[in-house]
């Protein structure tokens, strides 16, 4: 990649529209504009997560993290090398001054209005997070006592209640732009880099009478109960403070859960990583499905440049916690990306998996019940 001008990639890409690429694997959106929303292909999903942006030529998704260009599809979903990708776009050509010049001043304003982005997203996320008041005696203590976790200091330092959170999502089906649908608790909960700043928030939103997870109302394909303002890529939701072991699942519930069945020792830390993309970063391409030819799983090989969780440098031994609810093949395959990255960075890594059909907290919640 190194080899190719950047302006010359990013022509290149402009040639195409994002959506078209995404298109050639069967991925297709209803939506209009250069703002387009599907069921992500790159987790197990039901409701559409993954925006794809046809005017910057970037996609993003809000449930898993996954994120990238056309070349990261092509890699991703159509299994080719970097080289193979370029190719599959129509190869480089010569950029001419004038063109170059566009290019540059494109990419300037789109850096200036993502730096700017970032910025009040972090603002608005500090903002809410010191807005919420302790889970004690509150719906957010229901709910979680519901789910068989009782609510002690120790793991719930950094979550924390909001009684009445304006909720934005989509009014119905064909809505463009999100719009205020009401207000409801929620639980939230910081999400931190490795240094421990706060860079955004994992909300949680409730229903306002039974003490369990809101049904949206509005669009049901794109809507949902749990949100996250700010960023997550490479952060995490630390439920203990940080130790030299540390147990990850992708929410807080299932983590919390695995801990509350005995399974960890007294001295494991243990994080959430938000979603199994955020905790395993990307994979350098991807390979056919093994039961399902329409779709395709990571390699297994990380991807460096894309890391997602970065981990303290404190911690050097990691128990990743895999959900048996979910695709058992996307899964394996990346928590076997994670598993790599972390190995290459020299720390050891187990894996625990629930049971199939369940997850830890699925589990947790059973045992309490018989």
């Amino acid at each position: 990649m190194a080899r190719i001008d950047p302006i010359e990639l990013e022509h290149l890409k402009s040639r195409t529209k994002l959506s078209e690429v995404f298109e050639r694997y069967g991925v297709r959106s209803r939506d209009k504009g250069h703002i387009k929303w599907v069921v992500c292909c790159f987790h197990g999903e039901k409701t559409g997560s993954l925006k794809i942006d046809d005017k910057k030529g970037r996609y993003n998704c809000f449930g898993c993290g996954a994120g990238g260009d056309h070349y990261t599809v092509l890699q991703e979903l159509g299994g080719k090398t970097f080289m193979e990708a370029v190719e599959a776009l129509g190869g480089v050509q010569l950029v001419t001054a004038e063109e170059r010049k566009v290019i540059e001043d494109r990419f300037t304003q789109w850096e200036a209005e993502e730096a700017e982005e970032k910025k009040k997203a972090r603002k608005s996320s500090e903002r809410l997070f010191n807005s919420g008041v302790s889970l004690l005696g509150t719906h957010a203590e229901a709910y979680l006592a519901g789910r068989a976790l009782p609510v002690v200091k120790r793991w719930t330092f950094d979550l924390r209640f909001v009684p009445a959170l304006e909720y934005r999502g989509y009014a119905n089906d064909n809505a463009e732009e999100t719009t205020v649908l009401g207000t409801y608790p929620a639980m939230i909960a910081a999400i931190r880099d490795k240094d421990m700043t706060l860079i955004g928030v994992h909300r949680t939103y409730l229903d306002p009478v039974e003490p369990k997870k809101l049904t949206p109302p509005g669009c049901q394909r794109r809507n949902k109960a749990k949100k996250v303002l700010g960023e997550q890529s490479g952060g995490m939701i630390w439920l203990t403070p940080v130790g030299e072991r540390l147990a990850t699942g992708e929410g807080i519930e299932t983590t919390r859960s695995w801990y509350a069945l005995g399974y960890g020792d007294d001295d494991i830390a243990l994080a959430a990583s938000v979603s199994l993309g955020n905790m395993a970063g990307s994979a350098t391409g991807s390979q056919p499905h093994p039961k399902d030819p329409s779709k395709r799983v990571p390699n297994g090989i990380p991807d460096e440049d894309r890391p997602g969780v970065i981990l303290p440098l404190r911690v050097k031994e990691v128990i990743l916690l895999g959900d048996g609810d979910s695709d058992p093949y996307m899964t394996r395959a990346r928590m076997m990306v994670a598993g790599r990255r972390f190995r290459n960075q020299g720390r050891t890594v187990f894996v625990s998996m629930a049971p199939d059909g369940k997850d830890f907290s699925n589990v947790l919640q059973e045992e309490q019940q018989s």
